[in-house]
């Protein structure tokens, strides 16, 4: 079991990191492309860069999720035990 939550916690921070290094380009690369007066560029942005933005946040958010899940019903445990 250790080793899935050892999993998860990796995908979680790999997705994270991924997520937020895409948002860093997608956002300045929207700032350079108005600037510039480019359309086109801001076109290329929402094709090349927001999909695999948005599938990093979704698994980024059910790993979370399952990582949240799993810490809180490992500290119930232990409380549940030391009042029997």
């Amino acid at each position: 079991m250790h080793k899935i939550r050892r999993a998860v916690e990796v995908l979680f921070v790999l997705t994270l990191a991924a997520l937020l290094i895409g948002g860093v380009v997608f956002v300045a690369g929207q700032a350079v492309a108005l600037v510039a007066g480019q359309g086109d560029w801001l076109e290329l942005l929402n094709e090349t860069i927001k999909p695999p933005m948005c599938i990093a946040a979704s698994i980024c958010a059910i790993s979370g999720f399952l990582l949240s899940y799993k810490r809180h019903q490992n500290q119930e445990q232990p409380q549940e035990a030391g009042a029997r």
